[in-house]
């Protein structure tokens, strides 16, 4: 990881450069996949609230997509269909689930859809709108 933010006075990401260190530390915490409750994974879920709340602030909203737009935008540009989406997120239900709105993705689901799709973490965090 290159840059990390310090939040030993605790604050709301200020800027596009905090938010783009903020961005770059989830998606080295996904790769690092770490355990719950571990301290890495509090700080990934802590950084992924302040992410949101920078998006909800600054970003209008007809300009963010909900994760369901995101990953279904990706499949059509992989030639790829829902069901694919099956063995990644854990079965049809869950994938079913996802798109339904009734579940959010899992970390694991984020990182294994960034992996093999490419979609940035921060894209899959979103909450509907």
């Amino acid at each position: 990881m290159a840059e990390v933010l310090d939040f030993t006075q605790p604050h709301l990401l200020r800027n596009e450069e905090e938010y783009d260190i903020a961005v770059a530390e989830i998606d080295a915490l996904l790769d690092a996949d770490p355990p719950p409750e571990s301290e890495a994974y509090e700080r990934l879920e802590f950084l992924s609230v302040l992410v949101q709340a920078y998006e909800d602030a600054h970003i209008p909203i007809y300009e963010q997509l909900t994760p369901q737009e995101v990953v279904d935008f990706m499949l059509e540009q992989k030639g790829l269909s829902r069901a694919d989406l099956a063995k990644w997120l854990g079965g049809r239900s869950r994938t079913s689930e996802f798109f339904s709105g009734t579940r959010p993705l899992s970390i694991r689901q984020i990182g294994v859809l960034r992996a093999h799709l490419g979609i940035p973490a921060d894209l899959l965090l979103g909450l509907p709108r």
